[in-house]
C-alpha cells in the first residue's frame, strides 16, 4: 500500500494471519463442543427412557433386601400392624447366582477352546496311508498332516495366550460379578478388551557412563509400557445402551457413565491420550454435578443412609459412529491435522466406530475403535429376557407377586396370633371402680363394687365379658407353603438343586439321577444362553486382538472359539459316575482291558470329580519312567513274566467277580423298586405307604410266628412231663432207662 513501510506491511500481514489462525482454532473448538453437545443430547434421551427400568430395579433391590417401599412402610405403621418380611427373595438369587458362577467357572477347567478351522479337503488328504503306491498322493497325504499338526499346535498356543491374558485381567471376578447383576437386576454387563496400558518394572541392562568415561552397561530397575488387554464389568446403573435396541448387536451406540472426584480427573489426566488442557479447564471451572437420582436412592436401599451424595464431575463415554467430517475437525481441533487428513478422502456419509470421553461439553478424549472387525466392546447377559427391551429380569423380578403374597399371609398370621393369645375384655364401669384408680388389668388387683350395683356374685358376672379371637394359623401356614411351592415353579429353582431333598425322598442312585439331570434341563438353558451372548464374543474379539495386535507370530492362525460350558460343565455329575463305571468294567476285562487308555481315563476321572489330576494322577513321563524301572527290576531279578501274566488274570477274575456281584445287587435293588412301585399303583397308594403297609405285615407276621412257636414249645415241655416217670418207678424205656422229653424239630422257633 502507498504511504506504508514494507516492514510495517509485513508485521500487520503477520498479525492478521495469526488472527486468522487464532479464529479458526477458536471455529474449530466451538465445532468439538459441538459435537460433545450433541452427544450430551443423545445420551439424556438415553437416560429419560430408562427410567422405567430403574424404577423396576429400585423394587428388586428392596426386594433382595427384605424392605418395604415407603408407601407400604408408612400404611403398616400407620395401622399399628406387622412389618415383617419374609425374605425368600436373596437365597433364591444367591443360590441361582452360585450355581451358574460353579458351572461356568469352575477352579481345574474353562469353559471355552480354541480350535483349527476345519478344512474337510485337508482332512480327507490327511488321511492317505504312509505306505501309499502314489508316491504323489503319499507326499500330499504327509503335508496335510504337517499342516494340520502346525495349526493344531498354533491353536494350543492361542489358547494358552487367551487363558494368561484373561487370568491376569480377573475375567473369572467380572465374570461372576456380571452373573449377580443378571440375577439381581436381569441384566449383567461385560466390557472388553480394552487396553489396559499398565506401567511394568523389570530389571534390565541400560546404557551409562563408567569412570572413564567410557560408555557401559548396567543392571537398574527400568519401567515400561505392556498394552494388554483386559475385561471389565460394568455397573448395569451406570450404562445406557441404544433405546431402540434390545440386543447389543443391535444398538448403534452405548453411553457408560463414570462419576469422578477431583483426585480421579487428575489421575486420569496422566493417562496416554486424555486432553490435560480440557481437563485443566474442568478443574478451574470446578463444574461438579450433583449425581444422578438412583445413586442416592440405591444407597437408601442398600444401607438406609439418606445422607446426599458428594457431587461429581460427571464424565461420559460415548462407544459408536461419527462421521469422518466429526472425526477430521476432533483431530485437527487437538492438534492432529496429519491423523485427520487420513480421513479427509472418506465419504462424508460414511461413519466410523470411535470411542469419545466428554464431560460438560469439553471432549477429554477420543480414538478409533480398537478393532478392525468393529464389534461391539459390550456383552449382555439376560437372566430371563425380555424380548420387547434390552433389559432382561432378574430374580426378584419373577418371584415379585408370589413373594408379597407370602408377606402378607406371614404378617397375617403374626397379627393373628397376637390378637389370639389372649381374650378381649369388657368391663362395666357404671358398676365397678379400680381400688387404684386405673383401668389396666393385673393379678391380685382390687375393684370396688359401687353402691347401685347388684350384690352377690351373680350380680358381678356381667361386670367382665371375655370375648375369644379365633386363631387361623393353619389355613395362614398353607398359604405360606403354596405360596414356596409356587416360589420354587417361577424361578425354576427346585429344592433338588439347592442340595435339599425336598418332600419327596428319592430311595435309589438312579432316582436321584433322573431328578438332577430334569433339575438341571434349566440349567442348561441359562449356560447355553452365556455361552452365547457372553462367552463367545468375548473370546472371539479377545482372538482378534491377538490376531491384530499380538507380535507373537506362532499364535496365530486361522481359528473358531468352541463354547462349551453345556457339553463340558453342566453334566459333569454324569460323567463322574459313567466314568467310574468304565474304569470298574473295562480296565481289568481280559479284551477290553488292553484296548482302555488307563492313565486318561483316571484323570477325567479325577476332573470329573472337581480334583486337580496334576497333583493326584502321575505324568506320562513319570509313568514311562515308572515302566522302565519296572522293566529293569524284571530283568535284573530274571523273574518269569509268566507268573505275573497268571497274577493279572487272577486279579482281573475277582475284579469281574465284584463287579457281578455289585451289578446283580443293582439289579435286583431296581427289580424290587419297580415290582414295588406296580404294586403300590395297583392298590391306588404312593410308594412310601406301600413300603409301610409292606412293614407292617412283615411284623405281623413274625409276631404270630412267635406266638406259634411259643405254644408249639409248651406242648412238648407239657407232653414230656406227663411222659416222666413217677419217682421210684421204673421207666418204662428199654431196660428200665429214664425216658427224656422229646426234642422239638430242627428249625422250629420258640419264643424267648
Amino acid at each position: 500500500m502507498p504511504g506504508i513501510d514494507v516492514p510495517l506491511a509485513d508485521a500487520m500481514g503477520e498479525e492478521q494471519a495469526r488472527q486468522e489462525a487464532a479464529t479458526a482454532e477458536l471455529r474449530l473448538q466451538d465445532r468439538a463442543r459441538q459435537i460433545a453437545s450433541d452427544l450430551e443430547r443423545l445420551v439424556k434421551d438415553a437416560v429419560t427412557k430408562r427410567v422405567t427400568v430403574e424404577d423396576r430395579w429400585y423394587d428388586d433391590l428392596r426386594q433382595y433386601h427384605g424392605r418395604y417401599d415407603a408407601t407400604t412402610e408408612a400404611a403398616l405403621r400407620k395401622a399399628e400392624r406387622s412389618r415383617l418380611f419374609v425374605n425368600q427373595t436373596k437365597p433364591k438369587t444367591n443360590a441361582w447366582k452360585a450355581r451358574l458362577s460353579d458351572l461356568l467357572f469352575p477352579t481345574d477347567d474353562r469353559n471355552w477352546g480354541i480350535q483349527p478351522t476345519p478344512v474337510p479337503e485337508l482332512s480327507d488328504v490327511a488321511k492317505t496311508p504312509n505306505d501309499h503306491p502314489d508316491e504323489r498322493r503319499r507326499q500330499e497325504g504327509e503335508q496335510a498332516r504337517a499342516m494340520m499338526e502346525d495349526a493344531q499346535r498354533r491353536a494350543s498356543a492361542m489358547q494358552t495366550e487367551i487363558d494368561d491374558q484373561l487370568t491376569e485381567s480377573r475375567y473369572g471376578i467380572h465374570a461372576r460379578e456380571a452373573i449377580d447383576d443378571a440375577c439381581q437386576l436381569g441384566t449383567g454387563i461385560l466390557k472388553g478388551p480394552v487396553v489396559d496400558s499398565r506401567t511394568r518394572r523389570s530389571w534390565g541392562k541400560v546404557p551409562a557412563q563408567g569412570p572413564d568415561g567410557t560408555l557401559i552397561e548396567i543392571d537398574a530397575l527400568v519401567e515400561v509400557q505392556d498394552p494388554r488387554p483386559k475385561y471389565t464389568r460394568v455397573d448395569p446403573w451406570r450404562f445406557y445402551p441404544d433405546p431402540n435396541g434390545n440386543r447389543v448387536e443391535e444398538c448403534e451406540y452405548f453411553f457408560e457413565l463414570h462419576l469422578l472426584s477431583k483426585t480421579e480427573l487428575r489421575r486420569l489426566a496422566k493417562k496416554p491420550g486424555f486432553s490435560q488442557d480440557a481437563i485443566r479447564r474442568l478443574l478451574k471451572e470446578d463444574s461438579r454435578e450433583a449425581p444422578p437420582p438412583w445413586m442416592a436412592q440405591v444407597r437408601s436401599i442398600t444401607d438406609g443412609d439418606t445422607v446426599s451424595v458428594e457431587g461429581k464431575f460427571t464424565v461420559w463415554e460415548y462407544n459408536g459412529p461419527l462421521t469422518a467430517e466429526q472425526l477430521c475437525c476432533l483431530y485437527t481441533a487437538n492438534g492432529r491435522a496429519d491423523v485427520a487428513s487420513e480421513y479427509a478422502d472418506i465419504d462424508p456419509l460414511d461413519e466410523v466406530q470411535i470411542v469419545v470421553w466428554f464431560c460438560q461439553n469439553e471432549v477429554l478424549k477420543f480414538g478409533i475403535h480398537v478393532l478392525d472387525s468393529q464389534d461391539p466392546i459390550y456383552s449382555a447377559f439376560c437372566f430371563s429376557r425380555d424380548k420387547g427391551s434390552f433389559w432382561g429380569r432378574g430374580v426378584p423380578s419373577l418371584m415379585r407377586d408370589t413373594q408379597s403374597a407370602l408377606n402378607a399371609a406371614w404378617r397375617m398370621m403374626m397379627d393373628n396370633g397376637g390378637l389370639s393369645t389372649g381374650p378381649q375384655i369388657v368391663i362395666n364401669k357404671e358398676r365397678i371402680e379400680p381400688a387404684d384408680g386405673k383401668w389396666e388389668l393385673k393379678p391380685r388387683k382390687l375393684w370396688w363394687a359401687r353402691n347401685d350395683a347388684s350384690s352377690g356374685a351373680a350380680g358381678l358376672k356381667a361386670v367382665f365379658e371375655t370375648y375369644a379371637i379365633d386363631s387361623r394359623q393353619a389355613e395362614l401356614l398353607n398359604i405360606i407353603k403354596v405360596a414356596k411351592e409356587f416360589i420354587d415353579d417361577e424361578v425354576s429353582l427346585p429344592l433338588i438343586s439347592q442340595g435339599e431333598a425336598g418332600a419327596h425322598q428319592t430311595q435309589t442312585a438312579n432316582g436321584m439321577s433322573m431328578l438332577q439331570n430334569a433339575a438341571n434341563v434349566i440349567f442348561r438353558d441359562a449356560v447355553k444362553d452365556w455361552d452365547d451372548e457372553v462367552t463367545t464374543p468375548n473370546i472371539r474379539r479377545l482372538y482378534d486382538w491377538n490376531m491384530q495386535f499380538n507380535r507373537k507370530d506362532g499364535v496365530k492362525g486361522d481359528f473358531e472359539v468352541d463354547a462349551r460350558g453345556t457339553s463340558v460343565l453342566l453334566v459333569r455329575e454324569a460323567q463322574a459316575q459313567n466314568l467310574m463305571t468304565m474304569c470298574l468294567q473295562f480296565t481289568g476285562h481280559p479284551v477290553l482291558g488292553p484296548l482302555v487308555k488307563a492313565a486318561p481315563m483316571l484323570r477325567k476321572t479325577v476332573q470329573a470329580h472337581m480334583l486337580s489330576a496334576d497333583e493326584l494322577i502321575k505324568t506320562d513321563d513319570e509313568i514311562a519312567k515308572d515302566q522302565q524301572s519296572q522293566q529293569q527290576a524284571q530283568q535284573d531279578g530274571q523273574q518269569d513274566p509268566r507268573a505275573e501274566i497268571e497274577m493279572k488274570k487272577i486279579e482281573a477274575a475277582m475284579q469281574k467277580a465284584q463287579i457281578d456281584a455289585q451289578t446283580k445287587l443293582q439289579v435286583a435293588q431296581i427289580n424290587r423298586d419297580t415290582e414295588l412301585a406296580k404294586l403300590a399303583a395297583a392298590q391306588n397308594l404312593t410308594v412310601e405307604q406301600m413300603r409301610s403297609k409292606l412293614q407292617m405285615q412283615a411284623a405281623d407276621q413274625e409276631h404270630k410266628e412267635r406266638i406259634f412257636a411259643a405254644e408249639v414249645g409248651f406242648k412238648d415241655r407239657q407232653s414230656a412231663r406227663d411222659r416222666a416217670p413217677v419217682p421210684g418207678q421204673a421207666s418204662p424205656g428199654l431196660g428200665g432207662a429214664p425216658v427224656h422229653p422229646v426234642q422239638p424239630a430242627s428249625g422250629t422257633r420258640f419264643a424267648p
